[in-house]
């Protein structure tokens, strides 16, 4: 494998996509700016507007003042870049 590829190990297509965004770390601390690259049915990848620490689990903010959001558990990190899941809500 090529240096900087990765295995692909989706199990669902991404399509690319460039939406703003911002995401939320915690109820007390403002929304981080970011921007979603690229988007499926179960995850996603961001692009963050500046080095911050992202936690296990996190909400994706998709509209400015937060009525539509997502739930996302982190699964890699590379400098600005995350990759997040968006896990199954529970029954």
């Amino acid at each position: 494998m090529a240096a900087g590829k990765r295995a692909e190990l989706r199990t669902k297509a991404r399509r690319h996509f460039h939406y703003n965004a911002s995401v939320l770390i915690d109820g007390t601390s403002s929304p981080k700016p970011c921007a979603i690259a690229d988007i499926s049915d179960t995850g996603a990848r961001l692009v963050l507007e500046s080095e911050c620490e992202l936690p296990e689990r996190f909400v994706l903010l998709l509209t400015r003042r937060g009525e539509a959001r997502r739930h996302c558990r982190l699964i890699w990190r590379s400098g600005l870049s995350a990759g997040v899941e968006f896990p199954a809500p529970h029954p």
